[in-house]
């Protein structure tokens, strides 16, 4: 290359690395003013007030930990549980034993909500000790709403292995359900794999929460995938944990590709509810699209496996 040419190629490359460090937005030094928070609580547009709270809530600290609740405390009446939240998640990365010290000693109507993210706070972070602490809330209700948020926080941190070791530990019953759809969709999120290996993993000495934890993986991937999870679950089909879960996803097939479920199905082994499912699945179908269900049933061959559909179909007319 001529000196010349090179010279050049030299100064453009040092001209573009100026350049291109001119436009990187520099470096926060310290944490913003507390201003910044104080005006965010009364910023209408949603997206410029959360993100001026994230921004002043990256650095909360211990210093200025006063003056963010002076700041915050009036706008109780008007703060959103998911603000909360934040400020609890900033709060507990120094101090998440004081944060839910704070709020549970504050006035009725703001110790609820304010608990509750304390509580989901403590719980993403270290959530033994936060087991340990709502175990020492008297309030019975109070104490039911936070162990809710307990497991959202415990379950939103990944540790899909404690969570689940402390479900097994409560009683049966609409919560521990509840509590399991949470686990079942935030393990969805990170791929079928990781709802199947907790739903093989559920033991076995449990027989009715392994059922349910069954029902829940399977009723949420079928939602996603009902045609790779009937694939998954049809190895499963005959085990005595596994009842409802081919209602499931026969149901959720039916509402995304009726004509698929219904040949699935219908290869079936008879038994195992598989009458039970055809008809439901049918019924699915029928209700979303007359039409096209019956002229499906009436092109198939007739078997034994497809009965419970044409007994649905007549009894529509």
């Amino acid at each position: 290359m001529h000196p010349r040419s090179l010279l050049v190629a030299i100064l453009a490359l040092l001209a573009g690395l100026a350049i291109g460090r001119a436009l990187v937005p520099a470096a926060p030094r310290g944490a913003p003013d507390v201003s910044v928070f104080r005006d965010s609580l009364e910023e209408e547009d949603w997206l410029e007030r959360t993100w001026a709270q994230s921004v002043f809530l990256q650095g909360l600290s211990p210093e200025n930990l006063p003056e963010a609740l002076a700041a915050l405390e009036p706008q109780l009446p008007w703060v959103a549980t998911d603000e909360l939240r934040l400020f609890m998640l900033a709060w507990s990365r120094f101090d998440a034993a004081g944060a839910l010290d704070y709020a549970l000693s504050q006035p009725a109507p703001y110790r609820r909500n304010l608990s509750g993210a304390a509580i989901y706070a403590w719980a993403f972070r270290e959530p033994v000790a936060a087991r340990a602490a709502l175990q020492r809330v008297e309030d019975d209700d109070l104490h039911d709403f936070m162990q809710g948020r307990l497991v959202a926080g415990w379950v939103r941190a990944g540790d899909s292995r404690g969570v689940g070791e402390y479900l097994t530990s409560l009683p049966e019953g609409p919560r521990r359900l509840r509590y399991l759809s949470m686990l079942a969709w935030e393990l969805s999120t990170r791929g079928p794999e990781a709802v199947e290996a907790w739903a093989e993993a559920a033991p076995a000495a449990f027989p009715r929460y392994k059922a349910a934890v069954f029902l829940k993986a399977t009723s949420r991937m079928a939602s996603i995938d009902p045609a790779g999870t009937a694939r998954w679950v049809s190895a499963y089909l005959d085990r005595p944990y596994a009842d409802g879960v081919l209602r499931a996803v026969a149901r959720s097939w039916a509402l995304q590709d009726p004509r698929a479920a219904m040949h699935w199905l219908a290869a079936l082994p008879a038994g195992l509810k598989r009458e039970a499912s055809v008809s439901n699945a049918f019924r699915v179908w029928l209700d979303r699209d007359p039409e096209a269900a019956e002229r499906w049933l009436l092109g198939e061959v007739p078997s034994a496996a497809l009965d419970a559909g044409v007994s649905v179909m007549v009894g529509r007319h």
